[in-house]
């Protein structure tokens, strides 16, 4: 298999980062117009909302938003400031873990922002998809997940 990218793959890729960022943009857009949340607010609040107890380590947290722990104690104190997050230290042999809990303020804000994201991903995404098409778009989507997972397993195996 060769290295180098034919002139179609190359306008996929193109497409492919265009429609990401263009995305991006207009459903952080709409989030902070609708609930004053940016982007990385909603995807920590989603984390911790899903967590059980609504509660989790924050390097957990960062692993699982693949942030580094510098950005993401950064953002938490931020968070924490505006009441969305607390934190604190694990009990008994979880001790010395750094715990991030969802605050009421912060479940209540991530509930009035659901279904503003919803609409917007709705209106900028899934709405440009035909709906005979939705079937063979998620099965390119995950064919693709699963790729990603290879390659990522594949080198952390060459790395190891």
């Amino acid at each position: 298999m060769s290295d180098r990218t034919t002139a179609q793959q190359r306008r996929v890729w193109q497409n492919f980062l265009a429609l990401n960022e263009s995305v991006r943009r207009e459903l952080a857009r709409d989030l902070w117009d609708t609930s004053q949340l940016s982007e990385a607010d909603f995807s920590v609040l989603a984390r911790l909302a899903a967590a059980p107890g609504a509660s989790m380590r924050s390097t957990e947290c960062a692993r699982a938003l693949d942030w580094d722990s510098s950005r993401m104690s950064h953002h938490l104190r931020r968070m924490e400031e505006r009441n969305l997050v607390r934190r604190g230290r694990g009990a008994g042999a979880d001790g010395r873990a750094a715990l991030v809990t969802l605050t009421d303020v912060g479940l209540a804000a991530y509930r009035r922002a659901l279904g503003p994201h919803w609409r917007s991903a709705k209106s900028w995404f899934l709405d440009g998809i035909e709906p005979e098409r939705l079937d063979q778009f998620d099965a390119i989507l995950q064919g693709l997940l699963d790729h990603f997972q290879r390659t990522q397993d594949h080198a952390s195996q060459e790395t190891s």
